[in-house]
């Protein structure tokens, strides 16, 4: 998170905080720009690849705007596959694979951004191509032009992680919240629209619809 809290930002952290002591995990806000100071806010999320994180087998990264739901019980650990692959992700992939051939590549994974899951060899695996001539990353830099997204696929590729199924989390666990039966999914990542189509409303009343539907908890202990 780079930047002041909102209210969905603090009620999405006691959420997961609530999620994490549940499955027993530890949770951890990351703040500022410990990644790369000069690199957009949604960049500073490759710092889960920081050695810092090395004493856990596996660690989840998720954005300020994801909820659990009420009843969901599973535990995300136990899942296999990094992040999402849905349509969206399928057409960026298509597009910075276009864009970018030196650095990109329809032959690797793509994750979506807002959840990653991934253990400790892997982390380690992608870490190895950080440091030294980073200019590679420059083109990432700006707001919506791929981001986090962009240098993880890039280092993906670097280490020779394939597209297949297997890299790849059920949708459920990023599901948009303007999507049918939020009650069950993994996670709620809380969007704009109302629809898929839209019309578009704050995030906050879209976060206010859920509690008002019993399916997400406003408070938390």
């Amino acid at each position: 998170m780079d930047g002041n809290l909102r209210p969905l930002d603090t009620a999405s952290i006691a959420n997961m905080k609530a999620y994490a002591k549940m499955v027993g995990a530890d949770y951890e806000l990351v703040t500022g720009r410990p990644f790369r100071k000069h690199l957009t806010g949604a960049c500073q999320k490759v710092y889960m690849l920081d050695e810092k994180w090395d004493k856990y087998d596996k660690v989840l990264m998720v954005d300020i705007d994801m909820f659990a739901p009420k009843n969901m019980t599973e535990n995300v650990f136990d899942l296999t596959g990094v992040g999402l692959y849905a349509e969206t992700q399928q057409m960026l992939h298509r597009k910075i694979a276009a864009h970018a051939p030196m650095f990109a590549s329809q032959k690797h994974a793509y994750w979506g951004g807002a959840i990653y899951l991934m253990d400790r060899k892997l982390r380690q695996n992608l870490r190895r191509h950080l440091g030294g001539d980073e200019s590679w990353m420059l083109p990432y830099n700006k707001a919506y032009q791929f981001e986090d997204e962009g240098i993880m696929h890039t280092l993906a590729m670097l280490s020779g992680i394939r597209h297949s199924k297997e890299q790849y989390l059920d949708r459920k666990w990023c599901q948009c919240s303007f999507l049918p039966n939020p009650e069950n999914a993994g996670f709620i990542h809380v969007r704009t629209k109302i629809t898929p189509q839209g019309p578009k409303r704050e995030k906050i009343e879209n976060f206010h619809g859920l509690c008002d539907a019993g399916i997400v908890e406003w408070n938390y202990d």
